[in-house]
């Protein structure tokens, strides 16, 4: 399976009862959806009255809207490779994407690590982003308890505050600043039931060859747009280093800027002492920098002190004007990120 080819993933996550199942339900009942594979815990958690169409055997269910559902069964990695062996023998119909809802309690760092580097999951599919849905009402008060619920939203490409018809205005606004603390490079979104979910989704047909430079683009949105906003935009320029006050002290977001071309080797040791000196607290790492002889744009994603082999971009995005890495960490300071001497463009 080519590039081009690979399934994007989209990985829907949040805390217990932060609307999850409603809107895995959204997209089960939206013919927009029609050839997605729905992997849910257990059909239990989802309504399946009026949808069911069939099974296409004792797991994989097919839906009027044309959706396939799937009771996933071990881990995460197991079901996706039962799924594509299946979908290739014509044991399942077709899917051209996949959307994955994780348990409440779950830590997304495990599943996002399977699906950068899992060397039998990339060939076959793509993470195209993590959604997190956080309870505008209860939400604020669970991220401050509970540190599953701080990495759900450390790991988020996109974090939807949900319940929003029935929260206070300013529990939402409170809400919304609370997120950008722990996470300012995702993007923030409100939905509520009743919504469509089709726009929080990039379309299947082009999820999985533009994800890495939608991504790329996106990332400049959060943390790095003060350094480049141009006068007149209206953008805080304040330093982008975030003190999480009690409820995020453990979490924090820092950016690394990579000025210039740096060489394979030296990129190789540097994400290495990454890896050995902060390990797993290193939850997750993005970002984009250029990489050998010819400084061509390679994406940069880690997990958990793990690091993908980069993906490269088809040409430079004219809105970066140079690399950088955008490091989520736990109990990691910024003098420790800097104690990593990050590598110095490379002469050519």
């Amino acid at each position: 399976m080519t590039a081009a080819a690979r399934i994007p993933v989209d990985l829907v996550t949040g805390f217990l009862g932060s609307g999850k199942t409603t809107l895995v339900n959204a997209v089960l009942r939206d013919a927009s959806f029609a050839g997605a594979m729905v992997i849910v815990n257990e059909f239990g958690e989802v309504g399946l009255d009026h949808v069911l169409m069939s099974a296409a055997d004792d797991q994989v269910l097919l839906l009027d809207s044309g959706c396939l559902c799937c009771a996933a069964s071990g881990t995460l990695r197991d079901t996706l490779i039962d799924l594509f062996a299946r979908r290739s023998s014509g044991g399942v119909p077709p899917f051209d994407r996949i959307i994955v809802e994780t348990s409440g309690l779950a830590h997304p760092g495990p599943l996002v690590a399977s699906l950068l580097g899992d060397s039998a999951l990339k060939p076959r599919c793509v993470l195209a982003q993590v959604l997190t849905l956080v309870d505008a009402v209860n939400g604020a008060a669970t991220l401050a308890r509970y540190a599953e619920a701080q990495r759900q939203v450390a790991f988020a490409d996109r974090v939807l505050i949900s319940k929003t018809d029935i929260a206070e205005p300013a529990q939402a606004s409170d809400l919304v600043s609370r997120i950008r603390e722990l996470n300012p490079a995702a993007e923030v979104a409100r939905w509520q039931r009743g919504d469509s979910p089709s726009r929080y989704f990039a379309p299947a047909a082009s999820a999985a060859p533009h994800a890495t430079a939608v991504h790329a683009e996106a990332w400049l949105r959060g943390p790095l747009r003060p350094q480049y906003a141009q006068a007149g935009d209206g953008v805080d320029t304040a330093d982008v280093e975030h003190d999480h006050g009690t409820a995020f002290r453990q979490v924090s977001t820092h950016v690394l800027e990579v000025p210039g071309p740096i060489d394979w080797p030296i990129y190789a040791a540097w994400t290495q002492a990454l890896s050995a000196r902060l390990g797993a607290r290193l939850l997750r790492c993005k970002g984009l920098v250029a990489l050998g002889d010819d400084g061509a744009p390679w994406v940069v994603q880690g997990v958990q002190g793990y690091f993908a082999p980069p993906e490269r971009l088809a040409a430079w995005p004219a809105s970066v004007p140079h690399g950088f890495l955008v490091c989520i960490g736990e109990s990691i300071t910024r003098a420790e990120l800097d104690a990593i001497v990050v590598p110095t463009p490379s002469p050519h």
